[in-house]
């Protein structure tokens, strides 16, 4: 196809009048790829660093003073700065808006979007700890700027890694970390549009994910008379938001695929569509329970209404089907452990029984071998065995005697007792009388 697409347009440039309509048509692309276009951007861009490194130490309304350039996009940039009404002067952001495109239309569209995420912020900043707080926001020499809560923390950037895969309790965990914060701004009907790595804070005071970048400006290009917002990050923002109709299980597939690139190591770019259905292709890249793979699965299904339809949904399936995988878990663990004491006690009786089994052998060889001994040695000594025969027969004759005096003596004492009692018995007699 690509073959006869550049056949069709090289014979149609021979004709001189579509050569000269396609000179036209390409006429900005010629100068792109020209040395003059390589000259007039690197004078955009000296231009572009001077302008940014004259407005560091800048005092805006007389409040905040920029310190350095946090982050440079296509609608602005970002700064660290500090603020000077307040004790100690504590650091916050300062959002720089200023579109490039000269479009008075666009500058609209920017404003737009810049006074709705100061609204966000204003609302649910007071109202949760894990999004930035909104300190003002303002217009100055036509520029449009927002002053907002500084996190000190690091992006999730430093924790999911490019070729290293994450452990599913970890990704686990951090999934139930953005999706309670995301629970609170769906609770409000606020899709956020823009999940990603680079939007999530790890602050460091308390270990806790902060969600930040409301309603930021992504792309703003002009097609003919009208103007298309799309704000979103491709990989992470699913079709429906691509064609402008963002939902809350938008948000959704955003998480989603945040845990699935923890979870193998790879972008989301890297990863496979299934032709047919659109799915995303993945289980094979990761080590990962089946019940977590099919909560990711419908977390990044292709159709939105299959999807969890918010991040409260999505949590409650987590917490839900991980205590009863956890619970089964136990019951293994704990049947397996009842096995292994089990395997252990029989191994020791078993020990045990041949260690006996051993010892009676053994004390039955020495006797074995004893008597054997002494049968062998009994004929070279008949005097010794006539000698033990006469002493027994001599011990028994004495025994023999000394109880014929016992009994002699016995007999003799009853005697006595005899006489005595016959005695007694006449002298109370005749006393009676």
């Amino acid at each position: 196809m690509v073959s006869n697409y550049a056949d069709s347009t090289r014979h149609m440039t021979q004709n001189p009048l579509i050569r000269k309509t396609f000179r036209s048509s390409f006429e900005t692309v010629k100068v792109l790829g020209s040395p003059e276009f390589a000259t007039n951007s690197s004078l955009a861009g000296a231009v572009r660093n001077r302008y940014q490194q004259s407005f560091v130490r800048k005092t805006l309304r007389n409040r905040f003073e920029i310190i350095k350039q946090l982050g440079s996009g296509g609608s602005g940039d970002t700064y660290l700065a500090v603020d000077l009404d307040l004790p100690g002067r504590p650091h916050c952001v300062v959002k720089h808006f200023h579109p490039k495109d000269p479009n008075p239309s666009v500058g609209a569209i920017a404003k737009k979007l810049f006074a709705r995420e100061a609204e966000v912020l204003y609302q649910l900043g007071n109202d949760h700890d894990q999004i930035p707080r909104l300190f003002a926001h303002f217009d100055e020499e036509g520029d449009f700027y927002l002053v907002q809560e500084y996190v000190d923390g690091h992006p999730l950037t430093q924790e999911i890694i490019p070729g290293q895969r994450m452990s599913e309790n970890a990704v686990l965990n951090l999934l139930k970390d953005i999706l309670e914060v995301l629970a609170f701004v769906h609770k409000h009907n606020i899709v956020h549009r823009d999940i990603k790595p680079q939007n999530l804070m790890r602050r460091h005071s308390d270990n806790k994910i902060v969600l930040i970048d409301f309603g930021s400006i992504k792309k703003i290009g002009a097609l003919g008379a009208s103007l298309t917002v799309v704000v979103g990050t491709p990989g992470y923002m699913p079709s429906e938001q691509a064609k402008g109709k963002p939902k809350l299980c938008s948000d959704i597939y955003a998480v989603g695929m945040i845990g699935i690139q923890a979870l193998t190591g790879l972008i989301p770019d890297q990863l496979q569509e299934d032709p047919n259905t659109g799915e995303v292709i993945w289980r094979h890249h990761a080590q990962v329970s089946e019940t977590f793979a099919d909560i990711l699965d419908r977390m990044v299904c292709d159709r939105h209404n299959q999807r969890y339809q918010s991040a409260a949904e999505a949590l409650e399936a987590l917490n839900s089907d991980f205590v009863g995988l956890q619970f089964s878990q136990f019951c293994v663990l704990k049947q397996n452990t009842v096995d292994s004491y089990f395997l252990a006690y029989r191994n020791f009786i078993l020990f045990l029984g041949i260690g006996l089994g051993a010892s009676t052998s053994l004390i039955v060889i020495i006797l074995i071998y004893t008597f054997l001994n002494t049968s062998t040695s009994l004929p070279h000594q008949p005097i010794q065995l006539k000698n033990i025969i006469q002493k027994f027969i001599h011990e028994s004759r004495l025994t023999h005697v000394n109880t014929s005096s016992t009994q002699t003596e016995f007999n003799k004492s009853n005697y006595t007792i005899a006489n005595t009692t016959q005695q007694i018995q006449f002298h109370y007699i005749t006393n009676s009388n």
